[in-house]
């Protein structure tokens, strides 16, 4: 079987709430479709077998990004297409399920939810492994951000990445998880997140770094670790949260956007829309595209990653 047939065969046979549910997501219903207790934005069709995510730019009439199952994996547990093919594949035993496994509860019809966070483990072995020995994040990172308490390991083993409120320092208002597991890629955010916020860092720094992803605002942190300190960092969380660098350009303590997305589609518009935003309301804040060169990978884990290999 070639790969666009086995494309296809996954397409109409993998459910998308069967996979996800086996990912470790929380099904939520929502009248006649399903959402994620971790990704509220995302809404997925059972009989078309296909999601939206609000949260994303889409293309054309679309109101937010479409995608298959495939496209799921590769976005949501962060996959490469090859890998995505090959985990569904051997999920075929998921064939013609159009419903998850059991019922979740029903989303509150209003009322912001509150962040809960997850139950915190005795130790941090998984976490300081997995970020240091897989991801190649320098040790004192790490350490900082725990002590910071910006980072914990949760009783499943799970690294948890906390944001707290720009006014009240010591109220978490941000959290979003990432397997430790190479082999089981799991990544999600805590239910009842204050997206306008996110994941900040702030060092008292005039200068914000934006990156997509806490991983990458790690990797950077790490690739200028003599002088991380010298900016701020803002992890979105997800190219389609980008807006919550309104919240902290509006104080006017920044004068300097380093834009330091991913060196994808996705990543490119969002450095567009960041830049675009920027020089319509903010004239007078310096801007910057710094993304990840194009021959070392899409991301700046992928950059670090990289380096590592060549010693450098």
């Amino acid at each position: 079987m070639n790969i666009p047939e086995k494309c296809e065969l996954i397409r109409e046979q993998v459910s998308i709430v069967a996979y996800a549910e086996s990912c470790g997501f929380t099904l939520v219903r929502k009248g006649k479709y399903w959402s994620l207790k971790e990704h509220d934005s995302v809404i997925i069709d059972t009989n078309r077998n296909i999601y939206w995510q609000n949260s994303v730019p889409g293309s054309g009439t679309c109101i937010g990004k479409q995608g298959t199952v495939i496209d799921f994996a590769m976005d949501f547990c962060h996959l490469s297409f090859r890998e995505a093919v090959s985990v569904l594949s051997s999920n075929l035993l998921f064939q013609n399920c159009r419903r998850p496994q059991k019922e979740s509860r029903k989303i509150p019809s209003s009322g912001k939810k509150k962040l809960m966070l997850p139950p915190a483990d005795n130790n941090m072995k998984k976490v300081f492994a997995y970020l240091i020995k897989t991801r190649k994040i320098a040790k004192d990172i790490v350490q900082e951000m725990m002590e910071r308490k910006m980072l914990y390991q949760d009783q499943l083993g799970n690294c948890v990445f906390v944001g707290y409120d720009i006014l009240n320092p010591d109220q978490p208002v941000f959290a979003c998880k990432r397997g430790t597991n190479t082999y089981k890629k799991f990544a999600g955010d805590v239910a009842g997140c204050d997206y306008a916020q996110c994941f900040y860092v702030d060092n008292g720094s005039r200068t914000l770094v934006v990156a997509e992803a806490v991983i990458d605002a790690l990797s950077i942190m790490t690739l200028c670790l003599n002088h991380h300190t010298e900016y701020n960092y803002l992890a979105l969380g997800g190219a389609g949260k980008w807006q919550s660098i309104k919240t902290y350009l509006d104080t006017g303590k920044i004068n300097r956007v380093m834009i330091a997305t991913d060196n994808d589609t996705a990543g490119k518009e969002t450095a567009k829309m960041i830049w675009d935003w920027v020089e319509e309301n903010h004239q007078k804040i310096k801007k910057a595209k710094v993304l990840p060169p194009e021959k070392m990978g899409k991301d700046w884990n992928d950059v670090l990653q990289a380096l590592n290999k060549r010693g450098a």
